[in-house]
């Protein structure tokens, strides 16, 4: 009876981490490249008030939403979209830009996670009256397949899309 019991927990300890290895081994964390020097198109479609995410697998949609910036950067750091898809994520424009950061882009069951944190920006402004900024943070990934995409915001989800079928 007590070698039976101590197999039994053995097994079940071992189960227990078989489950939890191929759920860890299904979440893939991607390498990602920050792409700077872009600019939000004045026509490009942002939601009001909150967070808008973008997902491009193709050049002709990425260059109706993002133009690059007039002056501000030397060299700017084109995607490739043969081996590259880029992700957007554009905030609304404020007085006192937040400061942005990648924390985690993943991948599981074919839905790609965008984790980044949001930190206030509690530096003086010279000018308050000064021209708004739209605070944004663009980053290309290798190419994946991915039917929803998920925006996570300082832990919180604030936007899920979906891949629609035009897209392919």
């Amino acid at each position: 009876m007590h070698f039976r019991l101590r197999v039994s927990r053995s097994f079940s300890f071992l189960t227990f981490c078989l489950l939890v290895s191929l759920v860890a081994l299904a979440q893939t964390n991607l390498r990602y490249r920050l792409l700077e020097g872009f600019a939000l198109n004045e026509d490009a479609p942002v939601n009001k008030g909150k967070p808008t995410l973008f997902v491009f697998e193709q050049a002709e949609t990425f260059k109706q939403v993002f133009k690059p910036a007039p002056g501000l950067f030397r060299r700017t750091l084109q995607p490739n979209f043969g081996k590259e898809m880029v992700v957007g994520i554009a905030l609304p424009p404020t007085n006192t830009p937040p400061k942005l950061s990648v924390s985690r882009i993943f991948v599981q069951d074919s839905i790609l996670t965008v984790r980044y944190i949001r930190l206030k920006d509690t530096t003086q402004v010279q000018k308050p009256e000064s021209v708004s900024s739209q605070p944004m943070l663009v980053v290309a990934i290798p190419k994946q397949t991915v039917l929803k995409t998920r925006l996570v915001e300082n832990g919180r989800v604030v936007q899920t899309i979906r891949k629609r079928e035009d897209e392919e």
